[in-house]
C-alpha cells in the first residue's frame, strides 16, 4: 500500500499526463482526424499512468527496505520488468492492431512532461489549499 504523500505525488503527475495528452489530442484534432491516431495517444496515456504506478509503487517498497542491497536488486528488477513489459505491449499493439505506435510513444512521454509539471501543479494546489510553508517558501522550489 503507498503512503498518502506517494499518493499525493502520483495524482499530481497524473495530471501532468493529462495535460500533456490533452494538448496532444487538440494538435491531432487540427492536423491527423484519425481513429487510430487517438486510440494511440489513449493507450499511451495509460500505459503512463501504469507505468507512473509502478514505478511509485517499487519506490515505496524499496524505500520501506532495510537492506540496501535487496532494494537495489529490487528496483533494476522492478525497471527492468517495467521497461520489457512497455515494448512487449507496444509489440502487441503493432502486430495485433491499427493503432497509431508514434502516437503511442508520444503519449507514453507524458510520464516526462507530468515529472517536469510536478513542481508546477504542486505549487498550484498547495496555494489553493491554502497550506503554504510558515517562513513564506513553497514546499518546492
Amino acid at each position: 500500500m503507498m503512503s498518502d504523500e506517494i499518493k499525493k505525488q502520483v495524482i499530481l503527475m497524473s495530471v501532468g499526463i493529462v495535460l500533456h495528452n490533452l494538448v496532444l489530442f487538440l494538435i491531432c484534432l487540427i492536423w491527423f482526424r484519425s481513429a487510430p491516431v487517438f486510440l494511440g495517444i489513449l493507450t499511451g496515456m495509460a500505459a503512463a499512468e501504469l507505468w507512473l504506478l509502478s514505478m511509485a509503487y517499487s519506490t515505496e517498497l524499496c524505500a520501506a527496505s532495510a537492506d540496501e542491497n535487496y532494494a537495489r536488486k529490487k528496483m533494476v528488477t522492478h525497471a527492468l520488468l517495467r521497461s520489457l513489459a512497455v515494448f512487449g505491449g507496444i509489440a502487441l499493439v503493432w502486430k495485433f492492431t491499427d493503432i497509431n505506435l508514434l502516437s503511442l510513444v508520444v503519449g507514453i512521454l507524458g510520464l516526462k512532461t507530468g515529472a517536469y509539471l510536478y513542481p508546477v501543479v504542486r505549487r498550484i494546489t498547495d496555494r489553493r489549499a491554502g497550506s503554504g510553508q510558515p517562513d513564506g517558501k513553497d514546499s518546492v522550489s
